[in-house]
């Protein structure tokens, strides 16, 4: 049966042509597509499609789409799929966010601020940005961080502070001394707000300079209106 006499007669009440056009195998190459394009290393791709078809399923049973013919349920399927494929990859990455909160309340190294509140600095972010997104975007920065400065050791440094190791075990597996630990979170706190847009990169060099020459312990927060 066409695809355009099947959209009638789901349109009409038959729960039965509703399924055969999500069945149709053009429609879940496109779901797969659009999982393999959104799903992340959290998130297997197949699990992220399997879960869009369903719910493009469960929607076309509750009779979501009202009106047009094969193209436009198609589309509308299209985006029920995309939404939760998108839905999916939000809930686990909220879930590896989640289990690293409570280590972003402990102190840093030789300075009175904690790892969420150095990352948070002038914008307040906390109370702008969602605690587990915060923690995911701070995390990407840092890879990139990391790449960037290959040599400084910034992601095994942020690691080794979210397992809770204390500073000489940081130090050793970094092959540093122990004080070189607080200044390189500090220069690592202020390229990471350079990445998420808290500072510039002139504001940055300038910070790290002063972290290298010895001058303060490092940014507190600011009371400055943005």
């Amino acid at each position: 049966m066409a695809p355009e006499e099947l959209v009638e007669r789901y349109l009409q009440g038959d729960g039965q042509a509703g399924e055969q056009l999500l069945s149709h195998p053009t429609h879940r190459q496109r779901v797969d597509r659009l999982a393999r394009r959104h799903a992340t290393g959290s998130v297997p791709w197949e699990e992220a499609a399997q879960q869009a078809h369903l719910k493009v399923l469960q929607a076309a049973r509750s009779g979501s789409f009202r009106q047009g013919g094969a193209r436009e349920f198609y589309s509308w399927a299209a985006a029920v799929a995309q939404n939760a494929i998108i839905d999916t990859v939000r809930r686990e990455k909220r879930k590896l966010g989640g289990r690293r909160l409570v280590s972003l309340d402990r102190q840093i190294p030789e300075t009175d601020m904690t790892l969420g509140e150095s990352i948070a600095d002038d914008l307040d972010l906390w109370d702008e940005v969602e605690r587990g997104d915060l923690v995911l975007k701070a995390r990407e920065a840092i890879e990139t961080i990391d790449r960037r400065y290959p040599k400084k050791g910034y992601l095994a440094l942020w690691t080794g502070l979210l397992q809770e190791k204390d500073v000489s075990q940081i130090a050793a597996a970094l092959g540093v001394k122990q004080p070189e630990i607080s200044k390189r979170w500090r220069e690592l706190s202020s390229r990471i707000a350079g990445e998420l847009g808290l500072l510039t990169l002139e504001q940055v060099e300038r910070e790290v300079r002063a972290i290298r020459q010895g001058r303060g312990k490092g940014r507190k927060r600011s009371d400055t209106q943005w």
